[in-house]
C-alpha cells in the first residue's frame, strides 16, 4: 500500500510524523505501511490499500482514519471482527503501541517519537554538509 505522492523516502516519512502500521505477525510480518492518506482500507479484496489474503478477513474488513489530531480504526461489519489490544471493537482510537489484529495478522500502530524526529533532522542536516554518513541515522 505505500502511496508516496508527496513523501519520497522513509526518513522523510518519519521526520514528517506520518503514522504507520508495522506487521508483527502473519503473512506480511516485517512490512511497514505508512498511513499517508486520510482513509486507508484493509481487506481481502484488491481494491483495498492493505490487502490481506486470509480467509478470516472480509473483502472490506476495516478502515483506518488519519485525521489531524486523531487516528482511529473502524470495523466495517466484518464477519470475524477487528481487535484492538485484544478486544473486539466496532471503532477505536489508536495510540502509540496499539496492537491491532485482523484475521491471522497482527500490527502495531506507531507514531513518531519526538526524539526520533530531532535526531533524524540533525543527522540529515549534517549529512547535507558532508559531516555525517547514512549509517549514523537510526530509524528504529
Amino acid at each position: 500500500m505505500i502511496n508516496n505522492k508527496t513523501v519520497e523516502t522513509r526518513i522523510e516519512r518519519l521526520v514528517l510524523g506520518i503514522p504507520r502500521l508495522v506487521a508483527i505477525d502473519g503473512p506480511l510480518i516485517g512490512r511497514t505501511f505508512y498511513l499517508d492518506e486520510s482513509v486507508v482500507s484493509i481487506g481481502r479484496e484488491w481494491s483495498n490499500h492493505i490487502i490481506l489474503e486470509d480467509q478470516f478477513v472480509s473483502r472490506h474488513h476495516c478502515v483506518l482514519r488519519n485525521e489531524v489530531a486523531h487516528c482511529g480504526i473502524e470495523d466495517l461489519n466484518s464477519a470475524n471482527g477487528t481487535y484492538v489490544n485484544g478486544e473486539r471493537v466496532r471503532a477505536s482510537s489508536l495510540r502509540e503501541g496499539t496492537i491491532i489484529q485482523i484475521g491471522i495478522s497482527t500490527f502495531v500502530f506507531r507514531l513518531q517519537n519526538p526524539e526520533e524526529a530531532i535526531a533524524l533532522s540533525q543527522n540529515r542536516i549534517a549529512a547535507q554538509d558532508g559531516h555525517s554518513s547514512s549509517d549514523e541515522i537510526r530509524l528504529e
